[in-house]
């Protein structure tokens, strides 16, 4: 900009501009109901987490904890089997698919997150 000005500034700013979408035309990813794979894990995690819910609501109703407890109990439980379930997706993307579209589209790099 301050060496050839805002006219050469300018149209190399739209040089890079029409750059990026010619190539992000040049992938051709598409999805399918296929591609949305769920990891085997996933049906364990779950149970294992519903139980741990119900055991929280058992103490509850025992009198043993608080309903603030009680409810940060819960919430921090379906927290932590979210964040397990997105890593075990990630890992099951990696291991047995790293061409899936969903994994390439999450870790191009281009934007957004997992």
């Amino acid at each position: 900009f301050r060496t050839y000005g805002i006219t050469r500034a300018a149209n190399m700013a739209d040089s890079l501009k029409a750059l990026g979408f010619h190539y992000a035309t040049k992938a051709g990813i598409s999805l399918s109901l296929e591609d949305l794979r769920i990891p085997p894990a996933k049906k364990q995690l779950l149970d294992s987490t519903i139980k741990e819910v119900k055991l929280t609501e058992y103490k509850y109703n025992r009198g043993e904890i608080t309903v603030v407890e009680r409810f940060q109990k819960v919430i921090d439980t379906w927290n932590n089997a979210s964040e397990t379930l997105k890593n075990k997706v990630l890992q099951y993307f990696r291991n047995t698919d790293p061409l899936n579209p969903v994994y390439m589209m999450a870790f191009s790099g281009a934007r957004g997150n997992v």
